[in-house]
């Protein structure tokens, strides 16, 4: 036995020595195979599935809006919006990802930091939980999660049998990998109430600093207070991002680049901007604004978040025209067309919402919900012949949605009949919150609450 453990150390050792230690997972909507019975949205709380190579989805918009609507607003207030507005910054101030290193070295491995006096007082980082949202609505799953995955699971003769594959792709080679941000995992398969099964994710070595990727966090988010552990520790209260780590960067960077060529529709409501121009695209004629639709087109290379102006007298969203340029192929040569959209409302709408409770009677952080149908569109049948789950295109408008049941206590009990139970005998739960590694108060919401009465409370033991 120990001969073999050997065997599997040293193995792990020249793996670790050869291979390229990063990695990222794709999302789209969900195969036929991927089902609950083996770890695939056994909870209820999953958007979409992991994907192979090729079968990606993604933006095909330069320019994305997002908005922040009343119940936000209300809620949160404008220290919240601050908070949502940094989110969306850190995506902005990344570089055209034509303008990389291939071996992304100028990006952390992690950028998880702690503001000690939030994590005592269990607040919640809005600009992280949203960050983590955010990566997942570009098309990246959870790597940490889908490092390793069951493919399958079946019974024959009373012996149950499990096929475990990788939806985990490494951004330079782009080869199925057990890598996540310099961290090596193994796995192990474990039977959950259900009953359902996951080969979940664990760091071969245990001092390493594993579950980094942002991308993974939208899984602790949604996992966390139901205790599947299905999705590692993500951050820990107090804890926040201060930027993408390299893997992050790395599955946007093999989504968007340019040399990701599938072949989509132009985006929906999308018409050519200064229809009377006499400088038409190939295959144009005067007269009419309708662009050329579906052609070869490869990644956008860079996004731009931009945000929507709110009427809170008329509450509802100014309409704003967005101009682009559209890149195309036609004939083997790039073609480039001026798009406009009229927009009625954001592409990505940030909203509050008493979401309720999850199986175990605990707060659910945050819900992903589709304003409108299909949001994934899948272009496999116009990029080759086999049955493939995409490449496609991901298409507004998104809502993601935070909790706004406000701070909470917890009472257990009584056990034997006789205990009482008051605002002194329950213990607080978590609460929203921002802050960053400065000396600044951290801010708690919702707005009107003081930091001072929260640093009470938890005096007080409740």
């Amino acid at each position: 036995m120990l001969r073999h453990l050997q065997k599997a150390l040293f193995a792990l050792t020249v793996a670790a020595a050869v291979h390229s230690a990063q990695a990222f997972s794709l999302i789209g909507p969900r195969e036929a195979w991927q089902t609950p019975e083996i770890g695939y949205d056994p909870l209820g709380f999953d958007i979409g599935g992991p994907l192979n190579l090729g079968e990606e989805y993604r933006w095909n918009l330069k320019t994305i809006t997002y908005g922040i609507d009343e119940s936000f607003l209300n809620y949160f207030g404008q220290k919240g919006v601050d908070a949502v507005n940094k989110a969306f910054a850190i995506l902005n101030s990344l570089p055209a990802f034509s303008q990389m290193s291939a071996n992304l070295a100028e990006f952390p491995t992690d950028t998880r930091r702690a503001n000690y006096r939030a994590s005592a007082l269990g607040l919640q980082d809005v600009k992280s939980a949203l960050l983590g949202m955010l990566t997942e609505e570009l098309g990246l799953a959870s790597p940490e999660r889908y490092a390793w995955t069951l493919r399958d699971r079946r019974v024959i003769n009373a012996i149950p049998y499990y096929l475990v594959i990788k939806r985990n792709f490494d951004p330079v080679t782009l080869s199925p990998t057990p890598y996540v941000n310099g961290v090596l995992y193994t796995y192990g398969i474990l039977e959950f109430p259900g009953p359902w099964w996951d080969a979940i994710e664990v760091q071969v070595d245990p001092l390493a600093s594993g579950f980094t990727a942002v991308a993974s966090d939208i899984d602790s988010l949604v996992t966390s207070a139901a205790g599947s552990g299905a999705s590692g520790p993500g951050l820990g209260f107090g804890e926040f991002y201060a930027g993408l780590t390299r893997d992050d960067v790395g599955g946007l960077r093999y989504l968007y680049r340019a040399s990701n060529v599938n072949t989509e529709n132009v985006a929906a409501g999308a018409s050519l901007a200064n229809s009377s121009s006499p400088w038409w695209p190939a295959g144009q004629t005067g007269g009419t604004n309708a662009p050329v639709g579906v052609s070869p087109r490869p990644g956008v290379d860079h996004l731009t978040f931009q945000q929507g102006r709110y009427d809170s007298m008329m509450g509802q969203f100014i309409t704003q025209t967005n101009q682009y340029q559209d890149t195309y192929i036609t004939n083997s040569t790039l073609v480039t067309q001026t798009i406009q959209r009229v927009l009625t409302q954001p592409d990505i709408l940030i909203s509050a919402e008493d979401l309720g409770l999850d199986g175990g009677g605990n707060p659910i952080f945050i819900r992903r919900t589709f304003a409108a149908a299909p949001v994934w569109i899948n272009n496999d049948a116009l990029n080759g012949q086999a049955a493939l789950a995409g490449p496609g295109v991901i298409s507004g408008p998104i809502v993601l949605t935070f909790n706004k049941i406000g701070p909470f206590i917890y009472n257990l009990g009584p056990f034997d009949g006789g205990s009482f139970l008051d605002e002194i005998t329950g213990f607080g739960g978590w609460v929203w919150g921002s802050f960053d590694g400065t000396a600044n108060e951290p801010v708690v919401y919702p707005v009107g609450s003081s930091i001072q009465e929260l640093e009470q409370q938890v005096l007080n033991g409740y």
